[in-house]
């Protein structure tokens, strides 16, 4: 009977431990990331490039690319945000190759994810939890982030007027583009107009927490 009770234990053992072990190696990196949801641990990734938070204009969103030079996810952004309304609904949409002339169409176009955050204010990061993308070396993928609340002259992303700026370090370029009024698609873009923001992300060794949760654009 000890015999049987001790194979018995050994055996629930050895299909319980592979799930004991993901269990604590698992980050939560595999949350949908159509609602741009990954961990906590890894909400703002470990690497950033900034564009720059000095705005002279404002509306309801930019368009710009993002390049990189190896495989990476991109985990979030930091935006700016006028603090005109409580809140603000923010949407990332992203498109395979680049964004400039295609900002009008619907055509092309996958929305990352939504999330309603508080605005920290001019030229201040509100940090915008939407990520979950995963980028190949050479890759350029095309972004709209718009704010569905804003309004003209009275709040919304606030930019810079100028362009197109091109912000690089080692891994990533930021290239910006258009200014955007209301709406997906936007019947307009104001050119150039430089998003204000930061690009959080993940690269090298520190892929294996969020590729499970990652997907590449246009799928």
């Amino acid at each position: 009977m000890k015999r049987t009770f001790l194979s018995a234990l050994v055996l629930g053992l050895v299909f319980l431990l592979p799930s004991l072990a993901l269990a604590v190696t698992d980050s939560g990196a595999e949350a949908s990331p159509a609602v741009g949801n990954v961990s906590n641990t890894d909400a703002t990734g470990d690497a950033e490039l900034t564009t720059l938070f000095a705005t002279n204009n404002n509306y309801a969103g930019n368009s710009f690319d993002i390049q990189c030079t190896q495989q990476m996810v991109i985990c979030g952004f930091d935006v700016n945000l006028a603090a005109n309304s409580p809140s603000y609904t923010v949407d990332v949409y992203t498109r395979p190759g680049t964004a400039l002339g295609y900002e009008t169409s619907a055509a092309g176009w996958t929305l990352l994810g939504s999330e309603v955050v508080t605005p920290a204010g001019v030229n201040l990061p509100t940090h915008v939890d939407i990520g979950g993308l995963m980028m190949d070396a050479g890759d350029t993928v095309g972004f709209i982030i718009t704010a569905q609340e804003a309004v003209s002259g009275t709040g919304g992303f606030s930019y810079t007027n100028g362009g197109p700026n091109t912000y690089s370090d080692a891994y990533i370029s930021i290239v910006t583009f258009c200014g955007l009024p209301s709406g997906f698609p936007p019947a307009s873009t104001f050119q150039y107009r430089a998003w204000n923001g930061t690009v959080h992300y993940l690269y090298g060794n520190d892929l294996d927490r969020t590729t499970w949760g990652s997907i590449k654009v246009g799928y």
